[in-house]
């Protein structure tokens, strides 16, 4: 027979069973307060912390709904991370209908589901975290959200796993409705000791808390932009609370957004108002968005309350220098204003960085021997380099002084041993370039194999174009057809290449190469009297005048002296 109702069951009881029905009640009420336990005295003070959190994406639509609770009357927060992840923004809500955004995200793990967020309130109701760990047995109470002040659901600790060292994992024997995931669970005294969280499986009766004190204790750091974690969620983070590493911070997020740069450094600014990198940040970007006026404010702010001024001198004049260059300032800019706040910087604190600032400018200004002394001072300091050679060989050179070039270069080269590393390759280049100038084009093409040698994935047909000419006026005619044909494979359709290579293989005999790489050169360019001229005289080789005679002719036409020259002299 199929069960009777329950209703049914106890009408057809006789009425002596009356008393024993009381009885299974009153059995029932009992067992239900192992959950609704009778609400402790800090409940209804700590509903007024609860929080609902909603999450958006880029879209505008909602991405979840959760829970969290404030920590600090500042207006911390804790809650899941799983909900902020791929979130644009978040608002959150308390259970009297205040409604405010979430600033910023102060800590993120994925791997423990929790993240710690900042919204604008003030004086808020906050939860207190316990600051010991709650033990095995030990009665808790998991506080949910409601509008209504619901009763909080007590439970038992069955187990506690540690991670991290010294922070809990809990184990609760009831399994209690996913909409109340990141509620707090609180001790006896209404402290919170963690987060809760569903089980994994369906088929699990348990659930789970993770230690709140690991949650308050996330923050970020100079290489958090670049985390996994924190990039998962789209939003603007805290900064790092040491002044090093919130501006590494902001120089890590590489953001293209100049609104969301700016928040950061303004975020810099209210946090560390004596660092001089807030003002140089904000100035540089406001010069480089060609706001003048307000980069020159944010400078002159900087340069009476930043505890290390010369900072803001070199930043402004580094900016000055970088804007005139690029022909980008404003006319009340200049290399003799630049010059002057570089040197005010120096005049406070003498830094080598100054000074290679310095040496920079005086180049622009073309007073190329005192730049020259200069980037040779700072090889007297923590900045001495193989470039600073280099640069004050460019110097030289523009003062027409080759030996003084090479010399300087000698000695740039000489900052590294063989085998020698990836750094040295401007400065074995450089000094290829000053060698072949000098006729020295043995020499030449050593530092060119080396620097092949150094950069082989980033070699270009100029560079085999390069040693070919240079191979080709030492005799190394081997290696100069084997460099041409390289240019040529890499650019096929440049026509310098292809007329060159016609003059390496006639200079072998190789007679129909030639003329073939010259009819490609002409296909390529009909106006490179070049490659009329040699196709001339490979066909006069193969004793084909009337056809050579044509194709010198069309050099001559073209301006070519030589071709004029051997149209007039005897087959």
């Amino acid at each position: 027979m199929p069960p009777l109702r329950t209703q049914n069951h106890f009408s057809l009881m006789p009425k002596h069973f009356e008393l024993h029905r009381s009885f299974l009640l009153l059995l029932f009420l009992v067992a239900s307060t192992t959950l609704f336990a009778q609400a402790p005295k800090w409940q209804k003070k700590a509903h007024k912390a609860m929080l609902s959190i909603i999450t958006y994406g880029a879209d505008g639509q909602m991405l979840h709904t959760t829970n969290g609770f404030f920590i600090h009357p500042d207006g911390i927060v804790l809650s899941d991370y799983h909900s902020f992840q791929g979130a644009v923004r978040a608002a959150v809500f308390d259970a009297s209908g205040n409604e405010w955004p979430v600033e910023s995200i102060m800590g993120a793990n994925s791997l423990y589901d929790v993240v710690k967020v900042k919204v604008s309130a003030k004086k808020a109701v906050s939860l207190t975290l316990a600051s010991d760990d709650s033990q095995k047995g030990a009665k808790v109470f998991i506080l949910p959200y409601s509008s209504n002040n619901s009763h909080a659901i007590s439970s038992t600790i069955t187990d506690v796993s540690t991670f991290n060292e010294h922070y809990s994992y809990y184990t609760l024997p009831i399994r209690v409705p996913e909409k109340w995931t990141s509620c707090p669970v609180m001790n006896e005294t209404g402290d919170v000791i963690g987060l809760l969280q569903m089980a994994a499986m369906a088929k699990d009766t348990c659930s789970y808390a993770v230690s709140a004190l690991f949650a308050d204790s996330l923050h970020t750091h100079a290489l958090s932009a670049a985390t996994s974690d924190y990039q998962a969620i789209p939003m603007k983070k805290a900064l790092p609370g040491e002044a090093t590493q919130a501006h590494s911070f902001i120089y890590l997020t590489g953001t293209r957004d100049t609104t969301l740069y700016l928040s950061y450094v303004e975020d810099y600014l209210t946090l560390f108002p004596t660092e001089a990198n807030g003002y140089t940040m904000k100035a540089e970007m406001l010069a480089d968005l060609r706001r003048y006026d307000e980069a020159e404010a944010v400078w002159a702010a900087g340069m009476k309350a930043a505890s290390h001024p010369e900072d803001i001198y070199y930043s402004r004049a580094n900016a000055i220098f970088r804007h005139v260059s690029m022909d980008k300032a404003p006319e009340s800019w200049t290399l003799d204003t630049a010059m002057e706040e570089v040197e005010h910087a120096r005049s406070i604190n003498p830094l080598p960085v100054y000074s290679a600032l310095k040496a920079q400018i005086l180049y622009s200004q073309k007073e190329y021997a005192k730049a020259c002394e200069q980037f040779l001072a700072l090889n007297n300091t923590n900045l001495r380099s193989a470039d600073n050679f280099l640069y004050a060989a460019q110097c030289q050179q523009m003062v027409n002084d080759t030996l003084a070039v090479l010399a300087l270069q000698d000695s740039a080269v000489a900052c590294f041993t063989k085998p020698y590393v990836e750094a040295a390759a401007p400065a074995l280049l450089m000094r290829s370039g000053t060698l072949i100038s000098l006729h020295r084009y043995r020499e030449a093409v050593r530092d060119l194999n080396d620097y092949e040698h150094l950069k082989s994935k980033n070699l270009t047909a100029n560079f085999y174009y390069r040693r070919e000419q240079a191979e080709m006026r030492c005799r190394m005619f081997q290696q100069a057809l084997s460099d041409i044909e390289q240019a040529v494979k890499m650019a096929p359709r440049e026509p310098l290449f292809q007329a060159e290579a016609a003059a390496v293989h006639y200079r072998f005999g190789n007679l129909d190469d030639a003329i073939a790489a010259a009819r490609q050169a002409i296909a390529l360019d009909d106006e490179f009297a070049d490659a009329h001229r040699i196709l001339g005289v490979c066909l006069r080789a193969q004793q084909k005048e009337t056809e050579a005679r044509t194709a010198l002719q069309r050099a001559a036409d073209l301006g070519d002296e030589m071709a004029k020259s051997l149209l007039n002299a005897a087959p």
